[in-house]
């Protein structure tokens, strides 16, 4: 299949599985085995698959973005924070990716709130009405999400200089820091993506150290892992100009792609993020992955003319 067959067969099956009022479905496991799935509708996915969206050029992904949109006003709450279901507190990681897909302002004084003694952002923001989290240690990919959303800021300054940090680690303590993502790909796209978002200084002294991780992490098959680490990794190479230079790893990335792609027109879900300790629970959606392919396409396509990866 072509890059454009491809798109528009993941923008068909979106449009097929979307519910109406915008909502995108999602499986959560128990423990990470992944059996005994439960169906949730998570504003988290709904605003990845948004974002990845706002890049497609094909005519249907339009209203399947629109009717997103729509479902992540409606769950919004009147602090103006999101949460990933109802029986857990708000979350940092929620409420800046919604925030980021509506382009609207997250309530900053609440998500830049709780911080470690540090100045790290913790993932869980709990009301007076919602029980104690057990487990809130700071995960820099939330922490390059919470940047993304609220910019460079005093309140975001600790938390540029810990990535800095994380960045000069080798892989194993890198991931090490890694609570609710199961990838150092989710790590380095976060980055990148808080850095195109806001090029502070320190933000844009990661993009190279970010680059060559990141190009590290090819395996033998062209892919960055699972489908939806390579189309997420895919896309940070565009974001950071690199599409062009790096044409052969991006070419064995996009064959990954187009040979994964099912006949629904969807791609594989993937193990997106998971809970940490006290948290024991793991999501796969293969909305979310197919959204995240088809951004990785759409971006590939802008550079064919140029002797990109087609």
């Amino acid at each position: 299949m072509t890059v454009d067959g491809a798109i528009a067969a993941g923008v068909g099956y979106l449009s097929a599985v979307v519910a109406d009022d915008g909502a995108w479905p999602a499986s959560v496991f128990a423990k990470r085995v992944l059996t005994g799935t439960v169906t949730h509708q998570p504003p988290f996915v709904a605003a990845l698959g948004a974002m990845s969206l706002a890049i497609c050029r094909h005519a249907d992904a339009a209203p399947v973005r629109e009717r997103t949109l729509a479902f992540l006003r409606a769950t919004q709450e009147p602090t103006g924070l999101w949460r990933y279901v109802h029986f857990v507190p708000p979350d940092a990681d929620d409420t800046a990716i919604c925030s980021i897909a509506l382009a609207a302002g997250a309530n900053a004084a609440l998500v830049a709130a709780p911080r470690d003694a540090d100045g790290r952002f913790h993932t869980w923001i709990p009301g007076p009405e919602d029980a104690l989290v057990p487990f809130n240690e700071p995960d820099p990919v939330v922490n390059a999400n919470v940047i993304a959303c609220l910019g460079d800021r005093p309140e975001t300054q600790a938390a540029q200089r810990w990535l800095g940090e994380i960045i000069a680690m080798p892989p194993a303590e890198q991931e090490a820091t890694l609570h609710y993502y199961p990838h150092r790909v989710d790590l380095y796209a976060a980055i990148v993506r808080a850095g195109e978002a806001h090029p502070s200084p320190a933000m844009a002294a990661l993009r190279g150290p970010a680059l060559a991780q990141l190009l590290a992490c090819q395996d033998a098959t062209g892919g960055f892992g699972d489908v939806l680490h390579t189309a997420l990794a895919l896309s940070a190479l565009d974001r950071l100009g690199a599409l062009s230079s790096q044409g052969e790893v991006a070419r064995a990335a996009v064959a990954r792609l187009l040979a994964t792609q099912r006949a629904d027109g969807s791609w594989p879900a993937c193990l997106a993020w998971a809970g940490g300790p006290g948290y024991p629970f793991c999501f796969e959606a293969a909305t979310l992955t197919t959204a995240c392919c088809i951004e990785a396409l759409a971006r590939v396509m802008r550079h064919a003319g140029a002797g990109a990866a087609a």
